[in-house]
């Protein structure tokens, strides 16, 4: 309804026909080979482009800042964007999410003109392996962990993808090019310092650790938002804030200052920008109240961002009570990481777990990666207030059983676990 209101031409359904007026053809890599459009597309002669090759080809003459990582790039991106917005850039931004403020997930910002190199702040998504069809100017990378490893191989291939994603900014010809990297995480910090030697550009690693040149000191949690004192080239400024709670959101916004201090924007507008900076939809996103407890939803869904999410969401309970639904997504990365997400799970310090059925993004069922046996894991490592669920409705039915006044509800997954907290908030 959103791209019509536009005035896009929206086909509903998977058909041939649809290709009628149509030049070329973009897809994703979660697009099946056999896909009747895709098929039809080779066998007429169509130009054919992966998403991320597209996205390449709109980056050209712009001054191309690209966020990656294996967590926390959406926001990360946001946060980026909504600084140089505040700082009269005009960029163009586009998140793997949606954004409250902007309600869709992308802002056309100036076009690449003679002389003019406009940003272009893109979350680059590197799940599949194609982080080579982008050409960045300024190269970010938020953290390298063990998520879509079936497209690598190894944690090394990855950390080796990332290294060679920041290398290419050196070819970008942008008198601004640099690198920025979370220094705290160790394979970043690693991939960070090699791209560095080998391009001689600048290069900005962030932090909470005493040794980064962009440092967070000081913070302060709440359950609503962070504050925090920032250290780096520019001095030290006190006491900023940025309105999602948890310590991974403020290194979100280290790199966000990073990038901002680069392209010379000054300190009462990275405070303002960060101060207003609205959550990208299913970050922490407050859904509503049920029987007055608070409903959250979360879009994490590996072990790492689980963890960081499960202590935001502690603190924000605060006295009350915490609830947590979370729904794996994929068998393949539920398989693989099905001791790490009994681990956290079980050490989320939550009053319930409730588990919903994977989340099978296309995949086939895998044995040995049901939610039945993630809770045996969780109960043989003592924590015994875990609860199976066949379906939404019986998550839901549960928690307005369970929920009460000063309680908080946390639906956690990359799948459809977010109806359940509307289901809860309506």
């Amino acid at each position: 309804a959103h791209l019509r209101r536009l005035g896009l031409d929206i086909e509903v359904g998977h058909s041939a026909e649809h290709l009628r007026d149509c030049d070329e053809l973009v897809y994703t890599p979660a697009v099946p080979e056999d896909h009747p459009e895709l098929a039809a597309a080779r066998a007429q002669g169509k130009t054919l482009h992966v998403r991320m090759s597209m996205l390449g080809r709109l980056l050209r003459g712009t001054r191309a800042i690209c966020i990656t990582g294996s967590h926390g790039k959406t926001t990360t991106t946001w946060l980026t964007g909504r600084v140089l917005i505040e700082a009269g850039f005009d960029p163009t931004v586009l998140v793997g999410g949606v954004v409250p403020s902007l309600k869709s997930n992308f802002r056309l910002g100036r076009l690449p003109a003679p002389g003019v190199r406009p940003e272009f702040v893109l979350e680059t998504d590197e799940s599949d392996n194609r982080l080579g069809e982008v050409q960045p100017s300024i190269a970010v990378v938020t953290n390298i962990d063990n998520d879509h490893l079936e497209h690598f191989g190894s944690l090394d291939a990855l950390q080796k993808a990332m290294t060679e994603f920041m290398v290419s900014a050196a070819q970008s010809g942008d008198p601004m090019a640099a690198l920025v990297g979370c220094g705290d995480d160790p394979r970043t910090h690693v991939a960070l310092r090699e791209a560095a030697t080998r391009t001689a550009l600048p290069a900005f690693d962030y932090g909470f650790e005493k040794e980064r040149l962009f440092r967070a000191e000081d913070l302060c949690e709440t359950p609503q938002s962070a504050r925090f004192t920032a250290r780096g080239p520019f001095g030290v400024w006190r006491d900023l804030r940025v309105a999602m709670p948890g310590r991974h959101y403020v290194l979100n916004a280290l790199a966000a200052i990073a990038v901002a201090w680069r392209l010379g924007v000054g300190e009462e507008t990275v405070r303002h920008a960060l101060a207003i900076c609205d959550r990208v939809g299913r970050r922490f996103e407050i859904k509503g109240l049920c029987n007055g407890a608070r409903i959250v939803d979360d879009y994490g869904h590996h072990p790492t961002e689980l963890r960081a999410t499960f202590r935001a969401a502690r603190a924000a309970a605060s006295e009350g009570r915490l609830a947590i639904v979370f729904q794996p997504h994929r068998y393949t990365r539920t398989l693989a990481l099905m001791d790490d997400f009994a681990d956290v799970l079980a050490s989320s310090r939550a009053e319930r777990i409730l588990l919903l059925p994977v989340y099978a993004a296309s995949e086939p069922p895998i044995p040995g990666a049901r939610i039945e046996e993630l809770a045996v894991q969780v109960l043989g490592r003592g924590y015994t207030s875990v609860i199976v669920c066949r379906n939404r409705d019986e998550a839901v039915a549960e928690m307005r059983a369970w929920a009460r006044p000063g309680d908080l509800v946390l639906t956690q997954g990359a799948g459809d676990v977010t109806k359940v907290g509307d289901a809860l908030a309506s």
